[in-house]
């Protein structure tokens, strides 16, 4: 996908497959994504829809956050059990 030219519809299938995803390892976070997903529809006038665009890349931005702090929890976790070892 690098070299191709993100439309609003690659953009929206990369979400749907990242909603996929973020359901798995956190499935209340699902419907809130979906519900995000459905703001960015070409239904909504092109205004509106880069405001919800924004708040999509808010939450996909705390998304982020959300996973990194689980991670960084789990790396320090596993570096105290072989510290004790």
């Amino acid at each position: 996908m690098a070299g191709d030219v993100l439309t609003d519809d690659l953009l929206r299938l990369s979400l749907q497959r990242l909603s996929q995803e973020v359901r798995k390892d956190i499935p209340e976070l699902g419907p809130l994504l979906a519900k995000h997903l459905l703001g960015t529809c070409g239904l909504v006038p092109a205004p509106e829809r880069a405001e919800r665009y924004q708040e999509l890349g808010q939450f996909l931005i705390d998304l982020g956050r959300l996973y990194l702090r689980e991670h960084l929890d789990l790396l320090a976790d596993h570096q105290v059990v072989v510290e004790h070892e």
